[in-house]
């Protein structure tokens, strides 16, 4: 008897225990575009917004002027060469390397991962379109080609890669 109730609390006290601290310096999952993101400094929400802003510009392709549908926009970001060129941080290669251009975005253009006007998008929770971004283009136009593909990607986040 005595025997059994100690195997019952060593069971309980076994399911109690604190689970494993995350390590937020690790990757969260294997996904490449996540693993770059990540190791730029994007964490958690930010993480996902940055993923979802990336996979609708590039869908994570490296893009450059060989790019069939290229519009002066370099990389997994797709930075706007005319409005950025001049910037200290801005050069062709750069632009061409995901880690440097996401450590750019995250540092530059992104203020560490809570602004995203840059991309048409409200700050610091990417909830809506910053419709001030895009004011030349009709609310239709920024709901398509801004918001509906920003939001089916942020959807489709690998929850394997959630931290």
């Amino acid at each position: 008897m005595i025997a059994a109730a100690c195997a019952a609390v060593l069971a309980v006290s076994t399911l109690a225990a604190p689970a494993a601290p995350v390590d937020r310096d690790r990757p969260p999952c294997r996904e490449r575009v996540v693993t770059v993101l990540h190791e730029a400094g994007f964490r958690g929400e930010s993480l996902e917004i940055a993923w979802a802003i990336v996979m609708r510009e590039s869908h994570g392709r490296n893009l450059d002027e060989s790019s069939p549908w290229y519009s002066g926009a370099l990389g997994i970001w797709q930075i706007q060469t005319s409005a950025h060129a001049d910037k200290s941080w801005w050069s062709r290669s750069a632009m061409l390397d995901p880690n440097t251009q996401s450590r750019i975005a995250f540092r530059h253009m992104t203020n560490r991962g809570t602004w995203w006007r840059p991309w048409g998008l409200t700050s610091p929770h990417a909830d809506g379109i910053d419709a001030t971004a895009y004011g030349s283009w009709s609310s239709a136009t920024q709901y398509a080609l801004i918001w509906a593909p920003f939001a089916k990607y942020r959807a489709a986040f690998p929850n394997r890669c959630r931290s």
